[in-house]
C-alpha cells in the first residue's frame, strides 16, 4: 500500500477545504453576533499572552488541541471543536481589528500553513483509517505501515508553524 493513494490524496484535499471552511463559518459568526466589547477583550487578551508566548508554548499548545486526530474515529470530534472556538476567536479578532473574517482567515491560510497542513494531514489521516475500516478494509495495514509516517510529517509541521508563528510575532 502507498502512502499516498488516490483515496489518501482526495482526503487531504476535502480536509482541508472543509478546516477553512469551518474556520470561515465560525468566524463570520463570531464576528456578526458579538459585541465589540467583547471583541476589545478578547483582542486585549491575545496580545498579553503574545508577550510571554515561546515555540515550545506554541507546540505544545498546538499538539495538546490536536494529537487526539490519532485515534481513528473518535479523535475528530474533540479537535472539531477546538476549531470551531478558534474560528470564533478569529471573528472577535476581525471585529477588534476591524479586518473581514475573510480576509484574517486567508492572511492565516498563507502565514500558518505549516500549522493548518499538519491539521489537515493527521484529521485526513483518521478520516482515511475510519473509512478503510468501515468500507473497504485495510485500516490495520495503513495503521502498520503508512500512518506513521502522516503522524512524523504533522509533528514535523507543528514544528515548523510553531517557529514561523514565534517569529511573526516577534517580528
Amino acid at each position: 500500500m502507498a502512502y499516498l493513494t488516490r483515496g489518501f490524496t482526495l482526503t487531504l484535499i476535502i480536509m482541508f477545504l472543509f478546516l477553512v471552511g469551518v474556520l470561515y463559518v465560525s468566524a463570520n459568526q463570531a464576528y456578526w453576533t458579538a459585541s465589540p466589547e467583547i471583541a476589545n477583550q478578547t483582542r486585549k487578551q491575545i496580545e498579553a499572552e503574545r508577550q510571554t508566548v515561546t515555540a515550545q508554548s506554541i507546540f505544545i499548545n498546538n499538539l495538546l488541541v490536536s494529537i487526539a486526530l490519532a485515534i481513528p474515529a473518535i479523535g475528530l470530534f474533540p479537535f472539531l471543536i477546538v476549531w470551531h472556538n478558534t474560528g470564533q476567536i478569529i471573528g472577535l479578532l476581525s471585529l477588534a481589528y476591524g479586518i473581514p473574517p475573510s480576509n484574517y482567515i486567508l492572511n492565516l491560510t498563507v502565514l500558518a500553513f505549516p500549522e493548518l497542513a499538519a491539521y489537515t494531514i493527521l484529521a485526513s489521516e483518521n478520516i482515511y483509517v475510519t473509512s478503510l475500516a468501515i468500507v473497504k478494509g485495510g485500516a490495520k495495514e495503513r495503521l502498520l505501515t503508512q500512518s506513521w509516517k502522516s503522524l512524523l510529517i504533522y509533528l514535523t509541521l507543528l514544528i515548523i508553524g510553531a517557529v514561523t508563528e514565534v517569529a511573526m510575532i516577534g517580528g
